[in-house]
């Protein structure tokens, strides 16, 4: 007979940022939010979003341009939206960006 484990350590607990999400604490921060992006297909893009002020559609050539100064001022945690292909293949780098 196999004893129960006294604790599991979901695969949602690998990062300090979704371990801080975990936590009971309730305030609003920077570190509970994130950022919308979305991808478009032309490389070089940048297509407002009309029903979405100051938010765009960017190309995988301005991603890193648009992120870096979001990133420097602490954000954590992005959300993509675009073409499947485009997220499989550019999102390694975006991660690379991301963690530096």
């Amino acid at each position: 007979m196999q004893t129960p484990a006294e604790s599991i350590l979901h695969s949602g607990y690998f990062h300090p940022t979704l371990r801080y999400w975990q936590t009971c604490i309730a305030d609003l921060r920077p570190d509970n939010l994130i950022y919308p992006i979305f991808v478009t297909d032309g490389a070089d893009a940048v297509e407002p979003i009309g029903s979405l002020p100051g938010q765009a559609r960017y190309g995988v050539n301005k991603l890193e341009g648009m992120l870096r100064p979001l990133v420097d001022n602490g954000l954590k945690c992005v959300l993509i939206f675009g073409a499947d292909i485009i997220i499989t293949y550019y999102t390694p780098q975006l991660l690379t960006w991301l963690k530096e």
